[in-house]
């Protein structure tokens, strides 16, 4: 069983507030205070950064919980303890043993979704959760933890309908999960999030450009916080974006680690940054032809990964296989892939938001995914395929795609 089932074609009043939430967590004995917790939000990168600050915390000793959404593949990955998806048999378990919570307070998917993340944290006793905010920061589920640590990637235009139609609004709702006496860490120069986090009186925070520092080049970072000097660190995720979340998790994980008097081993900390795991980030599925996986899906997203692939192949065009949600500004998005692309195959992603063949006009729209991509192959000669505009869209080709793990 899967938890999603129990939302089949369920519509839900979504309310601005964390009262259902609060009290499911009561009900359970609120299992959310039985361990520590990094909170992670922002606009781009939230994935990226969890990831990379979940690597930091295991390779140096701790067990850890990792809360990511959405799943790629299969929901089981939405709830990770020391990088291991939970089994079917105890995802089976936790759903049945909250299915009555979940109907008495008629809780969202999401949610639900919160919900079984600390009631599974809980019962396993790791030491320290790291979770990705499911969307904004202020109303998020999410945020009813205490954090030993916020972070705050950056903040663009996304979710306007719900977040704000300025980056200045939606900057208030991120920096909702920033606590007055808990230090905050903001990935990006944006003088939006510092101003938001000072006048909600948060008096720890590290900025990036500020307070730590990071230099790219060719595929090696530098990074300077404090006293803490580390060069020559390989990330295993591609392009200079990821440097900048490497950046904000390394600050985030030497923070706590100080605050709680752990030693720092860098040699540990350059194992775990070469060694991190995350899927449809700038990801390699072919050498010959190269097919690169992306899942960019807003405007500045998709504008890095194409600045990141020019500049690691200067000399090749490139053919994008492309899907979006509807909701989505979809005009900029597409203007972006057509102006960087010598061809566009449009595809649907699978869920019924997608774009469609009544979307797609004089361009080409081919709705099953593989036999877009071998479309893609088929009238390339020396380009690049590029698959991105959805994470939904990147969950159906690794499904399709041999060698996913």
């Amino acid at each position: 069983m899967k938890l999603y089932s129990l939302f089949n074609k369920k519509v839900f009043n979504i309310q601005p507030d964390l009262e259902r939430i609060k009290k499911a967590c009561k009900e359970i004995g609120n299992p959310q205070e039985n361990f520590k917790s990094i909170l992670i939000s922002g606009t781009n990168g939230k994935g990226s950064t969890a990831a990379f600050l979940e690597s930091l915390l295991r390779s140096n000793g701790l067990k850890t919980g990792l809360f990511t959404s959405p799943h790629l593949v299969e929901e089981n990955e939405r709830w990770q303890i020391n990088r291991e998806k939970i089994s079917n048999e105890k995802l089976e378990y936790y759903i049945n043993q909250l299915k009555p919570i979940i109907e008495k307070y008629n809780l969202t998917y999401f949610e639900s979704c919160t919900l079984l993340t600390f009631k599974y944290f809980s019962d396993e006793k790791i030491d320290i959760a790291v979770l990705e905010v499911g969307l904004g920061g202020r109303w998020d589920s999410t945020n009813i933890v205490s954090p030993e640590v916020s972070i705050i990637t950056n903040v663009s235009l996304d979710h306007t309908h719900l977040l704000g139609d300025s980056i200045e609004k939606i900057a208030f709702e991120k920096v909702g999960i920033a606590r007055p006496d808990k230090p905050l860490i903001i990935g990006s120069q944006q003088k939006d999030i510092l101003n938001e986090a000072l006048k909600k009186g948060v008096k720890e925070i590290y900025q990036f450009g500020n307070d730590f520092f990071v230099k790219y080049k060719n595929g090696l970072v530098n990074y300077k916080f404090k006293s803490y000097k580390l060069e020559d660190l390989k990330p295993s995720l591609l392009g200079e974006r990821q440097s900048l979340n490497l950046a904000s998790a390394l600050t985030a994980f030497l923070v706590f680690f100080e605050k709680n008097n752990l030693k720092i081993d860098e040699n540990k900390i350059k194992k775990a940054v070469s060694s991190t795991y995350w899927p449809a980030r700038m990801q390699i599925l072919s050498e010959k032809p190269l097919i690169i996986l992306d899942g960019a899906h807003n405007e500045d997203s998709l504008t890095k990964t194409y600045e990141e692939i020019k500049e690691l192949f200067p000399d090749k065009d490139i053919i994008t296989i492309f899907s979006a949600m509807k909701d989505k500004n979809l005009d900029k998005m597409v203007n972006i892939v057509k102006d960087n692309s010598k061809k566009v195959i449009f595809t649907y992603s699978g869920v019924s938001r997608s774009i469609d063949e009544k979307y797609v006009k004089e361009d080409i729209f081919i709705k099953d995914v593989k036999q877009a991509i071998d479309t893609a192959v088929d009238i390339s000669k020396n380009e690049i395929i590029l698959i991105t505009g959805s994470l939904y869209l990147s969950g159906e080709v690794l499904k399709i795609w041999t060698g996913y793990c």
